[in-house]
């Protein structure tokens, strides 16, 4: 797996429209692209800063992916009142979310992204399932 991550610095009072701007119209882009596998997107209320990171399933679809969201990129900066300071692409090593617990207590306080949360960790659940390479018991 990949990521993309995208940093942009935005206004602190306008975390709310980035917010907003992300469910709306980033989800819906990305979730139509071959090879997506999940985002997470981190705010700071203070400086309003905020860190989008795309999963990839592979390399080949974080690179067939870039031209088409420089203008989501685009949209989310403006929507957050800021620019775009740096897109960084990694390899994922290794990525573990619960599918309950703390993160299940998040969820049912974020309004409307509890479908998104829930499809990511069964997606997280499938790949560190796969780690073991089918023969081993999970410990």
């Amino acid at each position: 797996m990949y990521a993309r991550v995208n940093t942009i610095e935005g206004s602190p009072d306008r975390m709310d429209d980035a917010t907003t701007h992300i469910q709306e119209h980033t989800m819906p882009q990305l979730r139509q692209m071959e090879g997506f596998k999940g985002f997470v997107a981190l705010g700071d209320r203070q400086s309003g800063k905020v860190l989008g990171v795309a999963f990839w399933e592979s390399e080949e679809a974080l690179k067939a992916t870039e031209e088409a969201l420089s203008s989501v990129r685009s949209g989310a900066a403006e929507a957050a009142g800021g620019t775009l300071t740096s897109v960084e692409r990694y390899e994922v090593l290794f990525n573990e979310a619960p599918s309950a617990g703390p993160l299940g207590a998040v969820t049912s306080t974020v309004g409307g992204v509890t479908d998104t949360v829930s499809g990511a960790t069964d997606t997280v659940g499938g790949t560190a399932g796969n780690l073991l390479g089918g023969g081993e018991k999970k410990g």
